[in-house]
């Protein structure tokens, strides 16, 4: 029996998962903290509890991440050079680096200027040591990119980087967008690419010789050589995985799939099997992109969001992410005594709101320039994490917490608070470290709110899910209209909002009632919505297997390359054009400059393929218009879709669970 080995690195966990060929059965499935200082570990954590037996059976080895998506939002990733030919988009751009030569195509791929070759090796020059990996981005260059593969080419002879070209990450115009695209593409290059040699190195290790895939954003897997060169495509690569394993595992072609993770949960829009795409592209981090990608909707809620009090007394939980007491406490047995301590005290020196909140020095970068109580605290936790209220007593600094969330901003420390799930360590529903200081920091919170532990925690549960109802019928509401604005207090907010989950009008009440049915997934799905409330809008079915889910979604997609090429038809000249990522193609008649296309995309996909041979197909589809004199229709342009599939189809549904190993 052939095997698939199934990897999500996440966020918060790495989960792994073996399937057999067709994705009936689940034979192994593994889950581990994600060590995002080295992706090596919690890869060789998950991946060492697979028998043997079963890794000399793997086939193929399928990895979704959340790696991209995290490097965009958070501003990370490498020294990018910019080269840009003709002109310079007009917008901000995700580098400091850009250089501006001659040489333009207007739309039509017409020659407009010529290149410089002088100017062009004196700009490539001048980026010399200066960065990791160049984008280049002309103006048209979707049109004909032969100015951007002239630069290429000098850039890969005089200084020996990775080169990205605009025109090779899509087929569309906007200059602008197409930019910023390529320039995030370039500076994840080294980011995946790292990632990928972690999971070869530990696959190797264990004797796995198999072809590694990654997700994209769409759902579908890209193989190991194309990901080198088009790491953007895997934004969004998790919350896609998770919907093609949600789907898998219910067998249901149409819902709406919660996906709660350990910082955000997802909701993603599946109709007819498939997951809905952005129509006008990714969005992360602030930058529009053309990579295709699934509709999401993300809200800050997962297993570890932080759980707080505010000055008020009004209960809040997340956007922020915390470390829980259950795994600080284990990990940090002289905080559970800072608690005690903290507890035993309570009558005798009270405590203010989220003085059980404690820090713990997670990182020290020397460059960063610290102050000198930033200095005395990062001093002090170099011995182990301490409580607010421990940091208060013996620093007496004025400001103390905003000087703690500057550390935290840079990462330098971490926070430790009340989450998910310590709730879930007190009640039994999950156990995997420190009880004990789940159940004192749930004391202390109950005691700040002016309630018992069980009414805290019950009260707590129920804001959860009200904000998970919310978060699916913004998700719906978005899928409708696009246009509304969904935020907080936004127009749209009264209604969803006000009149609904926080009801406060005196005139008006709604209600809302999800027409599709909706998947749970992740660790937290049974516990937050399996539950049978009455008027719950989230009566969601939780399949077996759902908290492995995303690693089953990656195992079970489908290896899928595309490219689209576009044909005209020149007035002047009376050719048809094709425009194709290889070059501009000019033909005598439509039949011939399709078969151009058809050729050239599938050299195109062949060349980035690496070993295994897909099998290629292609699509035609004509855009017409009437013509006002004779009623006729007249061809405007044609998009050739050529594609190449590297893998068998496999069954939509999940008929069965085979004798599962657990790690």
């Amino acid at each position: 029996m052939n095997l698939v080995l199934g990897i999500d690195a996440g966020g918060t966990y790495t989960d792994c998962v073996v399937v057999d060929a067709d994705g009936s059965q689940v034979l192994h499935k593994a889950k581990t903290l994600t060590t995002k200082h080295d992706l090596t570990q919690c890869l060789q954590a998950c991946i060492t509890g697979v028998p043997a037996d079963l890794l000399g059976r793997i086939t193929m080895a399928c990895l979704s991440t959340t790696l991209a998506t995290n490097a965009i939002v958070e501003g990370h990733g490498c020294r990018v050079g910019l080269v840009l030919i003709g002109s310079t988009p007009s917008g901000k751009l995700p580098t400091p680096r850009p250089v501006l030569v001659k040489g333009k195509f207007d739309i039509k791929g017409r020659l407009v200027e010529n290149i410089d070759p002088a100017q062009v090796r004196e700009a490539v020059d001048a980026l010399r040591g200066q960065v990791d990996v160049v984008a280049v981005s002309g103006y048209a260059s979707v049109r004909c990119p032969e100015h951007e593969l002239f630069v290429k080419a000098v850039i890969e002879d005089r200084l020996d980087l990775p080169v990205v070209c605009a025109h090779e990450l899509t087929p569309r115009l906007g200059y602008y967008d197409r930019t910023v695209t390529a320039v995030l593409n370039a500076k994840l290059i080294p980011l995946v690419c790292h990632l990928m040699d972690s999971a070869r190195e530990v696959l190797t290790k264990r004797g796995v010789d198999a072809p590694l895939m990654l997700v994209r954003g769409d759902g579908t897997l890209m193989a190991e050589s194309w990901a080198r060169s088009k790491p953007i495509e895997t934004i969004l690569s998790g919350p896609a995985a998770s919907a093609i394993g949600a789907v898998h595992l219910s067998g249901r072609s149409d819902s709406f799939v919660v996906d709660i993770g350990g910082t955000t949960t997802d909701v993603v829009n599946v109709t007819n099997g498939r997951l809905v795409l952005r129509p006008d592209g990714a969005t992360v981090g602030g930058w529009t992109t053309h990579v295709r990608a699934a509709e999401v909707f993300t809200v800050g809620l997962g297993g570890d969001s932080r759980i707080y009090l505010d000055g008020q007394k009004r209960l809040q939980v997340g956007p922020t992410k915390s470390v829980s007491y259950a795994l600080a406490g284990a990990r940090y047995p002289q905080l559970i005594d800072d608690l005690e301590r903290m507890w035993s005290e309570r009558l005798h020196l009270g405590f203010r709101n989220t003085d059980q909140e404690a820090f713990v020095l997670v990182a020290t970068d020397e460059r960063l320039p610290y102050s000198s109580d930033e200095r005395l605290i990062t001093d002090v936790l170099r011995s182990g994490p301490r409580t607010l209220q421990h940091l208060d007593q013996t620093l007496k600094m004025t400001g103390l917490r905003q000087v703690l969330g500057e550390l935290i901003t840079w990462g330098v420390i971490e926070r430790i608070s009340l989450t998910p799930t310590d709730l879930w360590h007190v009640t039994g529903e999950f156990r995997a470290w420190d009880v004990r200081a789940a159940e004192l920091a749930l004391q202390i919170s109950a005691e700040q709110w002016g309630g018992t532990s069980h009414a805290f925690s019950e009260h707590v549960q129920r804001a959860i899910r009200d904000r998970l109802e919310l978060a699916a019928v913004r998700a719906a509401t978005y899928v409708d209209r696009q246009d509304l604005d969904l935020t907080e207090g936004g127009a749209a907010d009264y209604f969803l909002n006000r009149l609904c989950f926080t009801p406060t009008s005196t005139t008006l009440r709604a209600n809302y009632h999800l027409l599709k049915p909706v998947v749970g997934i992740g660790a937290p799905a049974a516990t937050w919505l399996a539950e049978d409330r009455a008027g719950s809008l989230l009566q969601a079915e939780v399949p077996e297997h759902a908290e492995v889910a995303n690693a089953i979604g990656a195992a079970v997609a489908h290896a899928v390359e595309s490219v689209e090429v576009l044909i005209r038809h020149e007035t002047v000249t009376g050719k048809f054009i094709a425009f194709s990522p290889m070059g501009r193609l000019a033909c005598e008649t439509l039949d011939e400059a399709t078969a151009q296309a058809i050729r050239s995309g599938a050299d195109f996909i062949l060349g980035l393929a690496g070993d295994t041979p897909p099998s290629i197909e292609s699509r035609v589809e004509d855009f017409e218009i009437a013509s006002l004199e004779h009623g006729r229709k007249l061809l405007v342009e044609r998009v050739v879709h050529v594609t190449a599939r590297f893998n068998e189809p496999r069954p939509a549904a999940y008929p069965t669970s085979g004798g599962v190993h657990h790690a």
